[in-house]
């Protein structure tokens, strides 16, 4: 993981959820990291880089600093290094938006350039599923992004089928690029389907995971209605992940 890179930068790191493509689950990714963060009470703040549907901001709006930047246009990129200025103290998670990937050849260079005069570590967790698309679009990003990063980890969504169905990202020259050069790779378990259909069913009462998560004697008082075995399908869920994202904390500078 770079280790004397990340050792010479003293700020805040700066955390690239990407994927490229919608629908691979980048997001949730994205929401994921945030919960663990508050539930740690590490000092965040994030950049929701998708104005067309900013689920991540939806969701922490209320409980951490947000700014929704459009990177489709050369001003979104200002606008979020004026953003990162104004949040030196915390670490700043940035949710990407599908197909970012021409803006982000655009922009690289001057991305990496600002990253590096702020002296905060980057890096990237790039959500994937089993399709080709995944591993030869990290192809691409590493092009850009590969010089400024820190450390990166990919991410095997689970929605899309058990650890062991990830074959094309398994067997691929890509990965064993990627964690000769030290990269991980970690999963992402699946939420229930019933526990996430209530979860997101009304825009106006979207909340942080550990927030909508009761302690198993009170999932009767439930915000958003789950039954004990659904609450409890998002307990789990939350541990497990949870528990994931602990064992990076040392590689991320947090």
């Amino acid at each position: 993981m770079a280790e004397s890179k990340k050792n010479a930068l003293t700020g805040k790191p700066v955390i690239v959820f990407h994927g490229d493509k919608g629908g691979v689950g980048k997001s949730t990714g994205a929401c994921l990291f945030l919960d663990w963060a508050l539930k740690r009470q590490m000092p965040v703040a994030l950049v929701d880089g998708d104005t067309r549907n900013p689920d991540v901001s939806r969701m922490f709006a209320d409980s951490i600093p947000t700014v929704q930047a459009n990177l489709r246009i050369h001003e979104g990129w200002m606008d979020m290094t004026d953003f990162m200025l104004a949040q030196s103290e915390r670490a700043i998670v940035i949710s990407l938006p599908a197909g970012i990937g021409a803006d982000l050849r655009k922009e690289g260079g001057r991305f990496l350039q600002t990253i590096s005069l702020l002296e905060r570590p980057l890096f990237m967790f790039w959500v994937i599923n089993r399709l080709p698309d995944s591993v030869n679009l990290l192809n691409e990003a590493m092009q850009v992004l590969e010089p400024g990063l820190a450390g990166k980890v990919v991410v095997k969504n689970l929605f899309f089928g058990d650890e062991d169905k990830f074959s094309r990202w398994d067997g691929s020259e890509t990965r064993k690029r990627f964690e000769k050069s030290g990269g991980l790779t970690v999963n992402m378990t699946e939420l229930h389907e019933r526990t996430v259909d209530k979860l997101f069913s009304d825009n106006e009462a979207i909340m942080p995971f550990s927030s909508a998560a009761m302690p198993l004697k009170e999932a009767a008082a439930s915000p958003h209605k789950l039954t004990p075995s659904e609450n409890m399908e998002l307990l789990s869920w939350l541990q497990d992940n949870h528990k994931t994202l602990d064992s990076l904390r040392p590689v991320l500078s947090l």
